[in-house]
């Protein structure tokens, strides 16, 4: 379960900017443009009566916020100046700290459609938050800064701005790094996100100032105080001496505790600073040492495109795109671990095995490219090592392209969210007009269709091609990979009601803008679609439909076995039979797959995946709690609670309609509820002080969780 916030902590949190406020009040902060300027010269600054530093927190701006489109995941970019800072942190971020400043990493967008405020599922937000929190934690950083500029929200297929993004990434970094600073440049959408379902961002920064240089004007972030709070804003050599001044009077007038300064360069700013210095602190401000100057980075970035596959309980593959021709360096570490493992070093190639791993545990790893200098880590998402059981059954099923297929029956698909995924290995593709091979999904009719398929009229007969209906009219996505023959694919179609996805091998093919709701209602078949000339002639296998849109990281992770049960999976056909003419449905929702026209000899034993990478045995409906991953987990901050503040319990779908039983420490019952998705507030003040426990069960009685809660 993730770090939860205590009380304790919040209070600390809140109480940094008064510790500040005893080196200087208000607090300096200043932004360097390290593209351009050394960070080093923030040090150079003093009063010149007290000898105080000027500044107490330094931000580096700035990296960004990027997006990977193959694997669909925001991750964090470093370009070559910020990676000079912070690869070389002995020499420009530790000098700063010795002289008792802070030195914080600011986060922006880069125009690629990734921000603050377009993370779609909590757990895209805790992957970023994971993200930065490794950032912090390598480069020996006191925490990040949040500017949402420059993202183009909606490029490359990403979302427009939501309510729960912002306030879902503040809260998980502040989990991740509860005695670090997390401060907000008021201003882009962020600006108008600061509370969500009775969360607020407020509760986990520590400083927030405004962003329009030469204006006066005080962020409304509840509950930061006017202590926590810069209306003023400065930007160095471009706002007047005199606004300064008067911007300084009126922060020392209003009584607020910080004052923010932008852009300070390698020329000397002491004439500019005076002016609002003389006003805030009564001193001028002079130059204590000499002005650095400052040389370009070297470019070298970190690879992207990372993923697991292999899942084996004891080992795993860690794999990613290459960079050029260099080489690379590798790490990991359980994630409850501050400890990192060398997996490889100046490795060419662009995967690496690793054992030894601890079965059914959270895993991080991380890394960096080597070019003349060395880039910054990239961190990948986290993962879990699985079980490595083995199954039952392991079989696929080979199909004739004319006369074998399989019928489920009638399954909805209907809605703004769906995915359909699976294995096959084509023998051959249609040499006949319109080419179509038929994979898996519905087509009663042009406006009711929801499927997956291989060529068509105007397409190559190898290409896959995902066709829904919305709005009367199929809407088609076709692949930019061409498949061969005799070569086994996993191959996923995701649509989320603002794009379509084809994912292959677990990497993002192809995507396409696309809003609306899908109409499929009606006979839903693997192998057979419209009429049985469009047969699929192949082995297929894992076969599986969600009422959903998957992640690109469920996709990779899982493409070989699914922890069941698992959210919104609509049905889920293994074909480990090895015999017979139906499938079962895995889902546990009764789905079966009915085969026409098979016998003994459509059975074998080609299958992807190796059987030690599959999870469960044919037919698990259950799994006990040691076998559940983090993400489906429940969740409850802070804890210690006090009895006058609500406490929050993050609920995954798994456990939705599931019971909450709260026992006192005697084992007696004081209270029941009932569990709904979604991130709740649960008003326990009834409780007096004291220690509880508090046990979760689904509906079916397959998960149970147990935690202590904490009443001050």
């Amino acid at each position: 379960m993730k770090k939860a916030l205590t009380t304790l902590i919040l209070t600390i949190i809140h109480a940094i900017p008064v510790l500040y406020a005893q080196q200087l009040s208000p607090t300096g902060i200043c932004y360097v443009e390290v593209n351009n300027n050394n960070i080093l010269n923030a040090g150079s600054y003093k009063l010149q009566t007290s000898g105080k530093y000027l500044f107490n927190v330094v931000n580096i701006f700035a990296a960004n916020i990027n997006y990977d489109t193959a694997r669909s995941r925001p991750y964090l970019y470093c370009n070559n100046n910020v990676t000079k800072v912070l690869t070389n942190a002995d020499t420009y971020i530790k000098p700063l700290q010795a002289k008792g400043m802070k030195v914080v990493l600011t986060i922006l967008g880069n125009h690629q459609g990734a921000g603050l405020c377009n993370f779609p599922t909590r757990e895209a937000a805790r992957d970023f938050a994971q993200q930065l929190a490794h950032t912090v934690n390598t480069y020996g950083l006191d925490g990040i800064d949040f500017d949402d500029e420059y993202s183009d929200y909606g490029q490359n297929g990403t979302g427009q701005p939501n309510a729960s993004s912002f306030v879902m990434l503040v809260q998980e970094l502040k989990a991740l790094l509860p005695d670090k600073m997390i401060t907000f440049y008021y201003y882009g959408p962020a600006a108008s996100r600061l509370s969500w379902n009775g969360l607020r961002v407020g509760d986990y920064v520590n400083y927030s100032w405004n962003a329009m240089y030469g204006t006066f004007s005080a962020p409304n972030v509840p509950p930061l105080t006017n202590a926590q709070i810069s209306p003023a804003a400065v930007w160095l050599g471009n706002t007047s001496n005199s606004t300064t001044t008067s911007l300084a009077t009126q922060t020392k007038n209003g009584g607020y505790g910080v004052f923010m300064w932008y852009d300070l360069h390698g020329t000397n700013e002491t004439s500019q600073l005076s002016a609002g210095t003389q006003t805030l602190y009564g001193e001028q401000t002079v130059l204590s040492t000499p002005l650095q100057s400052w040389t370009q980075g070297t470019n070298c970035d970190a690879p992207i495109g990372l993923f697991t596959s292999n899942l084996a309980g004891t080992s795993v593959k860690l794999n990613w795109s290459a960079v050029g021709t260099n080489t690379y360096d590798v790490d990991y570490k359980p994630a409850s671990s501050a400890t990192w493992t060398n997996a490889a070093t100046a490795v060419s190639a662009t995967s690496v095995t690793i054992s030894g791993l601890t079965a059914n545990t959270e895993y991080d790893w991380r890394i960096r490219t080597n070019c003349s200098v060395k880039s910054t880590y990239i961190f990948a998402p986290r993962f879990n090592s699985g079980t490595g059981t083995a199954p039952s059954g392991s079989t696929s099923l080979s199909l004739d392209g004319s006369s074998e297929s399989g019928a489920a029956g009638n399954l909805t698909l209907s809605g703004s969210a769906l995915s359909l995924e699976g294995w096959i290995k084509p023998s051959s593709f249609k040499s006949a007009s319109p080419y179509i091979s038929s994979v898996m999904g519905t087509e009663v009719s042009d406006s009711n269709s929801a499927f997956l398929r291989l060529g068509d009229v105007n397409i190559a007969n190898n290409k896959l091609q995902f066709v829904v209906s919305i709005n009367n009219v199929q809407q088609k996505l076709t692949a930019a990979t061409a498949l061969n023959a005799n070569t086994w694919y996993h191959v996923a179609a995701t649509y989320d009601g603002s794009a379509m996805k084809i994912y292959i091998n677990g990497v993002l093919d192809a995507t396409k803008s696309q809003t609306g709701s899908v109409s499929s209602n009606g006979a839903f078949n693997v192998g057979y679609l419209y009429n049985a000339s469009r047969n699929f002639n192949g082995k297929v296998d894992e076969v599986r439909v969600w009422k959903r849109a998957l992640s690109q990281t469920e996709i990779s992770q899982n493409m070989c076995n699914v922890t069941l049960p698992a959210a919104s999976l609509a049905a889920y056909w293994k074909f480990n039979e090895g015999s017979g003419s139906s499938v079962q449905d895995s889902s546990g929702n009764g789905v079966t797959l009915t085969l026409t026209g098979v016998d003994a000899s459509n059975w074998g034993t080609d299958i992807p995946c190796p059987a030690e990478n599959q999870v469960a045995a044919k037919n698990q409906k259950t799994v006990s709690l040691d076998q559940v991953t983090a993400k489906k987990q429940i969740n409850l901050y802070p804890n210690p609670v006090s009895t006058s503040s609500p406490l929050i319990i993050s609920v995954p779908e798994e456990y939705n309609r599931g019971k909450l039983s709260v026992y006192n420490f005697n084992g007696n019952i004081v209270e029941t509820k009932t569990l709904k998705t979604g991130d709740h507030q649960y008003d326990f003040s009834k409780l007096s002080m004291g220690t509880y426990i508090i046990q979760f069960e689904s509906q079916n009685g397959g998960l149970k969780q147990t935690e202590k809660l904490i009443v001050k």
